[in-house]
């Protein structure tokens, strides 16, 4: 019986001078090259310097991933969420921003705006949404911040987008009169007497009157200036978007294809820019007047469902998706809704008023018509903080109206009628005799 050394390695020739067939060492750590003199500490045999050279290295995911999201918040129309600081949109309402807790919706995530009744105020935010991705493109001439993909409808619903909100009309006046009296003009110096207008500037221009105060309007207006608009609902987008602010896609039976053409778009789209922001839309979802009847089937929507879930990951710092969903079509107890829910980031509800609630509010406000509300906004599921899980359900604490101008969202309180007034008023008004 022979024995080896320890440091002798098996299969060496025992014959000085002879090299046997096969001759590689034994690695005793598997997975891992050999190591030798010449080899690094990974295995790999480093060029003559003895450095492997830094293009050959491979960036941590972590470290790619911060360089994406400083990347992102160079585009003008992105803010950090207030409360996990991931890069976030506005829905194109100031009101609906507040309620989903992140100023806006994060990149990367999906909210569903389901509808009770036979309103379609879902509508209204979608087409909001749709306008904030526009007006974004208008911030630099040279550049594209915004691109907008709706799904299922077809181009007459860009026309239908609406315009920025400029005030009352009182407001709308005084703002002219400023901004005419601001210009300095020979009618406005002689209207305003000559000499006297004149040494009011020089004292002005001595001692800095007209100067604002930086530290103010620099950290309330600048800051995030362009994020957020108000849209006046009465009012169309003028002038109207273009082909390269918004993108539609047509529907299919097979949901492939539509998920092949909005991979297409959004690639075109980033190709020019890396950092522009995607907001993707698909109004009334399922619905039979734009569905075709074997899209409602659960072999259709749930893998379509689970295809934008998927999209919203891979292109989770330039991705974001807004849909609504008939509830009178689709009640939330059925299992096709309630899948849409738990796949879908954040959900909410709009829940009109009944007749008789409707009534009371009309008759509680009939001096205040401005007050008079619609319906409540129920809160079921909200985008990250759901996710980890918080309960952040609300139903009932919240209530919108669609106004003259604007979508409102404002705290819900049972309006109570007060006839002690029209009582007094009657008894005033009869003829006491002693």
């Amino acid at each position: 019986m022979s024995f080896r050394k320890r440091s002798e390695v098996i299969g060496t020739p025992s014959v000085p001078g002879r090299i046997p067939v096969n001759t590689r060492p034994i690695n005793p750590v598997p997975g891992r090259g050999p190591q030798g003199p010449s080899a690094g500490a990974s295995g790999r045999i480093p060029p003559a310097g003895g450095r492997i050279p830094p293009s050959n290295r491979t960036a941590s995911p972590q470290a790619k991933e911060k360089e994406d999201i400083a990347s992102i918040m160079t585009n003008p129309s992105v803010r950090p969420s207030s409360i996990t600081s991931q890069p976030t949109v506005s829905t194109g309402g100031s009101d609906l921003d507040k309620i989903l807790l992140h100023q806006g919706i994060p990149l990367g995530t999906s909210l569903v705006i389901e509808e009770s009744g036979s309103t379609d105020f879902a509508s209204v935010i979608l087409r909001s949404f749709s306008s904030q991705g526009v007006i974004h493109n208008r911030i630099d001439k040279d550049q594209l911040y915004s691109h907008v993909i709706v799904v299922g409808l077809s181009s007459q619903w860009a026309g239908e987008l609406p315009g920025l909100y400029k005030g009352s009309s009182k407001e709308q006046k005084k703002a002219k009169i400023l901004e005419n009296e601001s210009k300095v003009s020979v009618s406005n110096l002689a209207t305003n007497g000559g000499a006297r207008n004149e040494k009011d500037m020089k004292i002005a221009w001595r001692y800095g009157l007209n100067k604002k105060p930086e530290t103010q309007d620099t950290n309330n207006q600048t800051t995030y200036e362009f994020y957020n608009n108000q849209f006046d609902i009465t009012q169309k987008l003028v002038p109207g978007p273009s082909n390269q602010d918004i993108s539609f896609v047509p529907l299919s039976t097979d949901y492939n294809q539509i998920i092949q053409q909005i991979l297409l778009i959004i690639s075109n789209q980033l190709r020019s820019n890396p950092t522009k922001i995607i907001r993707l839309v698909i109004p009334n979802m399922l619905n039979p007047s734009i569905y075709n009847p074997l899209c409602s089937t659960p072999t259709f929507i749930l893998p379509f469902v689970h295809s934008l879930r998927s999209i919203l990951r891979k292109y989770s710092n330039n991705l974001v998706l807004i849909c609504s969903l008939p509830l009178d079509l689709y009640p939330r107890d059925t299992h096709l809704t309630s899948m849409i829910e738990s796949i879908m980031d954040s959900v909410i509800h709009l829940q009109p008023f009944n007749q008789e609630m409707t009534s009371l509010i009309e008759k509680a406000y009939k001096n205040e018509p401005s007050k008079i509300q619609q319906g409540l906004v129920n809160i079921i599921k909200l985008p990250v903080l759901s996710e980890r899980g918080l309960m952040m359900i609300h139903d009932g604490e919240y209530a919108f109206k669609n106004g003259r101008k604007k979508f409102e969202i404002e705290e819900w309180g049972i309006p109570v009628e007060d006839d002690s007034k029209d009582d007094a008023n009657a008894q005033t008004t009869k003829n006491i005799e002693f």
